[in-house]
């Protein structure tokens, strides 16, 4: 599938992963309170096993975005394919953040509706929390990664660049 383009600058990029690992921490902190924190059975060890390979499986899904996308072509000019570079990269943080988030919901979900209180919460929102900022963050290696993708035809993008510089 390919990957959506977004009319974008690194900085709403970094923006945008900054706001969704901190909304997504601060919403696992208040529902832990307001599901009795520890105060519940521990759950099982299959379920614990389950919420864990479940963000193992979110995370891989996302370290195989950059793949997904085409290559630009060689023949355009600097300006546009640096837009369209960012724009590319910013499609592929929504996808990696969709990918890592699913995992997250479903311990939410499960919090809910099994008897376990914020225990859920805890042992996928450590891991998952790490994965999702591993993922979502604009990081040398995140942009190197889509922009050896998206450069593997001879154009020359500046994604790495485009981060470096803002």
């Amino acid at each position: 599938m390919p990957s959506e383009e977004f009319d974008a600058t690194p900085a709403e990029v970094r923006n945008f992963a900054l706001l969704q690992v901190g909304l997504t921490a601060g919403f696992f902190v208040l529902l832990f309170f307001m599901l009795g924190g520890a105060a519940e059975d521990y759950p099982p060890i299959w379920l614990i096993v389950l919420l864990v390979a479940l963000v193992a499986v979110g995370a891989f899904f996302a370290e195989r975005v950059w793949l997904s996308s085409s290559p630009l072509p060689a023949d355009a000019d600097e300006p546009e394919l640096r837009e369209r570079a960012i724009g590319i990269f910013a499609g592929q943080t929504v996808r990696k953040l969709i990918y890592c988030e699913a995992p997250l919901l479903f311990a939410v979900v499960v919090s809910f509706v099994g008897g376990y209180g914020g225990w859920p919460l805890v042992i996928a929102g450590f891991p998952g929390l790490l994965v999702l900022a591993w993922e979502v963050w604009p990081s040398l290696r995140n942009t190197s990664m889509s922009a050896a993708m998206l450069d593997s035809q001879g154009a020359e993008s500046h994604l790495v660049e485009s981060f470096l510089e803002s």
